[in-house]
């Protein structure tokens, strides 16, 4: 919703000999002057996907965007409009854009001092979940709903790694795992009620379980009353929401 934004686009277009029609408006809400559609194609990155874009595309038609699931790898998402309202598809590739404004993570609350803080060391190293790959992402972020994101450094004690996982939904809720070259287990702390770290954990070792399944496995589909992720078929849900 940024009329300078369509103004410079719209001067960009009709430069290179093309003039389609441009709306200044919410995209999540599609534009219903017009429908049903035939493709559907979104170019800001996508973590619920509106179902009024299901709606305004007639069955056969196809939504491609990029997907945000949350956790780690973002992916390009094609979803294919079915006769009885819902639209099933898989990720395809990867891709990565920036956030559409109504679904960017706001910055959490600070957790008060000491309030459900643990130390202790873990075994499973923090970079190896920076390195599974996307499939390990998926299913991590489908089976938690957790976020994650990983940075390196060195301070007066060295070098590090550190993976920090958190809630989305709770700011008081997080952990950091951090590796250091030669020690011997791996330092996590965790703060608030959510023990995140541990689930983080508990759902890598599902996705191993598994058989370590790729992401080209994992698929989405997306209902008037929500969306689900699912492993190998539309009846192997992994989560709602």
């Amino acid at each position: 919703m940024d009329p300078q934004v369509a103004e410079q686009a719209a001067k960009n277009l009709a430069e290179s000999g093309t003039h389609p029609r441009l709306l200044v408006g919410d995209g999540a809400l599609g534009c219903a002057d017009g429908e049903p559609y035939d493709r559907v194609h979104v170019t800001c990155g996508i973590r619920t996907i509106p179902y009024a874009w299901v709606k305004q595309t007639r069955p056969g038609g196809v939504i491609v965007l990029p997907w945000h699931p949350g956790y780690g790898t973002s992916h390009a998402l094609r979803l294919e409009v079915r006769d009885d309202g819902t639209a099933i598809g898989r990720a395809v590739g990867y891709a990565g854009y920036m956030m559409m404004r109504s679904q960017r993570l706001k910055p959490g609350e600070d957790p008060p001092p000491g309030k459900g803080r643990r130390h202790y060391r873990t075994a499973l190293d923090p970079r190896a979940l920076d390195r599974l790959g996307a499939g390990a992402d998926l299913a991590i972020g489908a089976l938690t709903g957790l976020r994650s994101h990983t940075t390196e450094g060195a301070d007066e004690d060295g070098e590090y790694v550190r993976t920090w996982i958190y809630d989305p939904d709770d700011g008081r809720s997080w952990a950091v795992a951090t590796w250091r070259p030669g020690s011997v287990g791996h330092g996590v702390q965790q703060v608030g009620d959510r023990p995140v770290w541990d689930e983080v954990v508990q759902a890598y070792a599902q996705w191993v379980s598994w058989g370590e399944p790729h992401w080209r496995r994992y698929g989405l589909t997306v209902a008037p009353d929500g969306q689900s992720i699912w492993l190998d078929t539309p009846e192997r849900v992994l989560s709602t929401t």
